[in-house]
């Protein structure tokens, strides 16, 4: 194994250690202002018991983030020092942005959040949780825009090899982040949705805490409900709109592994699993392809 491929593994192993545990604070922040709210309007001791489980749950998670996220950013300098070098003028102003607007704002509410109760009014609890739930959605924001970016770059010259932006609004908002947002957002709420559903249920299996458990996952199953026909049709509007500037990675989707010819193009997907240099098929049968990705591919011959 090379080092390059040591560094890849690597940093594949970080990133989605760390995306597993924010895809599921950022929803479960948004959880917890709903929870919150509900009890400030009601006052019933049941939202109240909710608020203070899922709390912890969150705070746990919310410094594991904080560490996490660390160890990727010295990761992105130490691995890929020249890709960082040449992007740093536009990716570091954008990571600078997500820990001015987004972290700072968690860090000052997070404070109340976790130990204001009983000590502040209620609606400056609810604001703090608010606010919080707000620094998460802003973080995931500016970290989407920067990962677009690097998938759909815009608004930017090479000036003796390095990337210098030209317009920040077309840098920020370049092609794919309009579609990408949306779609990690509703992702994070879905992933904590079934957080706190498969939670619920284990407490309903167990016969514990049985008003809590069903509150709880009547909440999570019905915003995964109204939001996953939603995701589906964002997954596909992603693709259709990323794709056709990464021809090579939709080739590599679809397991068209012969070379990127007109006839290779057409030829049918594949379920495989690749085998050194050449792939091996696991289901060599026609994958489902969305009409967005169809079109994306280069055209049949006559």
């Amino acid at each position: 194994m090379s080092l390059l491929d040591l560094s890849r593994w690597q940093f594949a192993v970080t990133v989605l250690f760390h995306m597993t545990v924010p895809a599921i604070t950022v929803g479960l922040s948004i959880f917890l202002s709903v929870v919150y709210g509900r009890y400030w309007r009601t006052g019933r001791a049941g939202h109240l018991q909710m608020f203070r489980f899922w709390r912890r749950i969150f705070a746990v998670g919310f410094a594991i983030g904080v560490v996490a996220g660390a160890v990727i950013t010295f990761q992105m300098g130490l691995n890929w020092g020249v890709y960082g070098a040449k992007t740093g003028p536009i990716i570091g102003p954008i990571i600078g942005m997500e820990v001015v607007t987004a972290f700072f704002v968690e860090a000052g509410f997070i404070g109340v959040l976790l130990y204001g109760e009983g000590r502040v009014r209620k609606g400056t609890m609810f604001v703090s949780t608010v606010m919080v739930s707000v620094g998460t959605v802003l973080s995931s924001t500016w970290i989407i825009a920067a990962n677009s970016w690097m998938q759909t770059p815009a608004g930017f010259k090479v000036v003796h090899g390095g990337f210098e932006p030209t317009g920040w609004v077309r840098v920020i908002f370049n092609p794919s982040f309009l579609w990408r947002w949306p779609h990690m957002l509703a992702a994070v709420l879905i992933s904590a949705s079934f957080f706190v559903a498969g939670i619920s249920a284990w407490y309903l299996v167990k016969g514990r805490a049985k008003g809590f458990a069903r509150r709880s996952m009547s909440i999570a199953l019905g915003i995964a409900a109204l939001l996953m026909p939603v995701q589906l049709c964002l997954g596909d509007s992603v693709a259709g709109h990323e794709l056709p500037y990464q021809l090579a990675k939709l080739e590599a989707i679809e397991g068209n592994w012969a070379t990127a010819t007109q006839a290779s193009s057409c030829s049918p997907s594949r379920i495989s699993k690749p085998r050194g240099t050449s792939p091996s098929s696991t289901f060599p049968a026609s994958a489902v392809t969305s009409p967005r990705t169809s079109a994306a591919r280069r055209p049949c011959p006559a």
